[in-house]
């Protein structure tokens, strides 16, 4: 399937951690026949190998260590010249995270137009390793999503002629529609399915903006369930208006 959409911290970040173990594993046994020690009693600390009860003590560098791996090198014997390894990782199910999206929509009656004055998304996504790109990331999903629920939308004539050729006629946010976006990122409940207890975050920010908005929207009219189409353009919310300011 490969590595995209919310599957990419969550397979190359596996694939990366087993790589760089391997690397670990063989930096700290070369390290170990240089220092004349065994590799359970070695660190790796800002770039050097020392011992674990003396960090003051005898260390070397990882890149004296990589050189004495060198193709030629005694040291390296039967191993594999270089300090570098690969790892793989292979998932058979996907890794889900949960959340909830809350929207706080004003709705004015008169224009039919509907205005995100507030939004808060909070996500458990296992393990952040990251927090502060999963926060850019959903808050970008977030208007991608508010795009989708109330102004981008693909339109044709009777004759199957496309009408939304430009960016005129196809409307996207702007800084001016984009509400401040609160976040909450959670690492209460890591997936089972991989080490390092990671999911998915890539679709978290945009996939429930639609139905967070048209249900504000709903709320707004007092009319469960109006909104039944996305997006909610002013001339379609005037169509929900109608009936409620007639009767």
């Amino acid at each position: 399937m490969g590595a995209f959409a919310s599957r990419v911290t969550v397979m190359t970040g596996e694939a990366t951690r087993i790589a760089a173990s391997k690397v670990r594993d063989k930096a700290l046994a070369a390290a170990a026949a240089l220092l004349q020690s065994s590799p359970e009693t070695l660190d790796v600390i800002d770039g050097r190998v020392v011992r674990k009860n003396a960090p003051q003590g005898p260390s070397i560098a990882l890149g004296e260590v990589a050189k004495a791996l060198a193709p030629g090198k005694k040291l390296l014997g039967d191993a594999t010249p270089g300090l570098s390894a690969e790892g793989w990782f292979e998932s058979h199910h996907m890794t889900y995270p949960y959340g909830v999206h809350i929207a706080v929509v004003r709705v004015d009656r008169d224009s039919g137009a509907a205005a995100v004055e507030r939004y808060f998304v909070a996500y458990d996504i296992g393990k952040a390793v990251n927090p502060m790109l999963i926060e850019g990331q959903i808050a970008g999903g977030v208007a991608q999503g508010l795009g989708g629920a109330l102004l981008e939308e693909f339109r044709y004539d009777a004759r199957g002629e496309p009408l939304s050729v430009n960016f005129a006629d196809y409307l996207m946010p702007t800084a001016r529609e984009i509400p401040p976006i609160h976040t909450l990122i959670t690492e209460d409940a890591p997936s089972p399915l991989n080490p390092l207890g990671l999911k998915g975050a890539g679709e978290g920010g945009a996939n429930a903006v639609g139905a967070a908005i048209a249900a504000a929207i709903d709320d707004a009219l007092g009319k469960p369930g109006a909104v039944t189409q996305l997006p909610v353009t002013p001339q379609r919310l005037r169509e929900l208006i109608k009936p409620a300011k007639s009767g």
